[in-house]
Order: structure tokens, then C-alpha cells, then sequence
């Protein structure tokens, strides 16, 4: 259900605490009109509700195991990258031209 959808259900239902039964049957009528478009049932809808009021735990071991795999192979790809930085920096001093020494009179 998108997010339009939930809110538009939401002030629908908060009409059912109307002190008129006019209004509360036609929120009523309104919700059950509403869930038949989208083409959802009450029990998916609490059932979708539920769960996305659940914490979500911990990744399954594989995609850790993954994630940290990837991790590993970055920090190896910086570690190099860092030397490579280091030779081309030595490099460029040898290639520095000196400044001549100061002419003496």
C-alpha cells in the first residue's frame, strides 16, 4: 500500500469516532470502498501493519559474511593505493628540479 493510500485510509477511519451515524457509516462504507480498489483485505492490512512495526533484527550470516568480505578486499584496495601514492610522491622529488646554488661574488 503506498504511502497516499495509508494516509487517505487513516483520515477515513478516523471519521468511525464520529458522534454521528451518518458519518460513521459512510467512513465505514468509504474504508471497505477504499480497501476493494486497492484490492486488500483487512486481515492483509493488519498483517502488513504488523510487520512493518517490527524492528528489523540482525542480517542474515551470509550477507554479513559478505559485507565484511567487502570491507576487507576495500580496505586492501586502499592500502595499495595509498603505496602507489607513496612511490609517485619519491618519484616526483627525484624528478624536482634543484634550485641552483646562490652564485657567490
Amino acid at each position: 500500500m503506498r504511502g497516499s493510500d495509508a494516509a487517505r485510509l487513516a483520515r477515513i477511519l478516523a471519521r468511525l469516532g464520529s458522534d454521528y451515524d451518518g458519518e460513521r457509516a459512510s467512513a465505514a462504507l468509504a474504508a471497505d470502498r477504499l480497501m476493494k480498489r486497492l484490492g486488500v483485505s483487512w486481515e492483509e492490512l493488519l498483517t502488513m501493519a504488523e510487520e512493518a512495526g517490527r524492528k528489523p533484527g540482525p542480517p542474515p550470516p551470509d550477507l554479513l559474511d559478505a559485507a565484511q568480505s567487502r570491507l576487507r578486499q576495500c580496505q586492501r584496495e586502499n592500502a595499495d593505493l595509498q603505496r602507489q601514492l607513496t612511490r609517485l610522491k619519491q618519484r616526483l622529488e627525484v624528478l624536482k628540479p634543484r634550485p641552483a646554488p646562490p652564485e657567490e661574488e
